[in-house]
């Protein structure tokens, strides 16, 4: 009886050790984080940071958004939360509730356009504000 719980105990560890190692990331996330704050416009429309760095988008709104950045690539990140399907799958529109957030982690220098879609009561139903994030050093386009 005590060989089976020690086999029983010894299986978990394993278990967990085989869980922790597969779950570690790629690169490295740095300690800065900037938020974008999504309310009349973007807080910043233009953002530059350092691979690693984490960009939240914060939706300070009374209604739901929509972030959409087009061809966003899983392996072109650090981290990520909210920006995955209940499978996990990396989405390139995500929509926010009002005070969600959301963010990115970006491992490579390369500069990521994004649009965040509200409803508004203007004409049209619908405002658009554009962002971009330029990772690194490189040229803005």
């Amino acid at each position: 009886m005590m060989n089976g719980s020690i086999l029983r105990v010894g299986a978990v560890m394993l278990a967990v050790g085989f869980s922790a190692c597969t779950s570690l990331p790629e690169a490295t996330r740095t300690a800065q984080i900037h938020d974008v704050n999504i309310e009349l416009q973007l807080s910043e429309e233009n953002l530059s940071v350092t691979p690693g760095d984490e960009v939240r988008w914060v939706n300070l709104r009374k209604d739901a958004v929509n972030i959409e950045i087009p061809n966003l690539i899983a392996e072109d990140l650090a981290c990520q939360s909210g920006f995955t399907n209940w499978l996990g799958k990396i989405q390139e529109s995500v929509k926010l509730q009002p005070n969600q957030t959301a963010s990115l982690c970006f491992k490579k220098p390369g500069f990521v356009q994004y649009n965040v879609r509200a409803e508004t009561a203007l004409g049209g139903g619908k405002r658009v504000f554009p962002g971009s994030v330029k990772v690194g050093n490189v040229p803005q386009m």
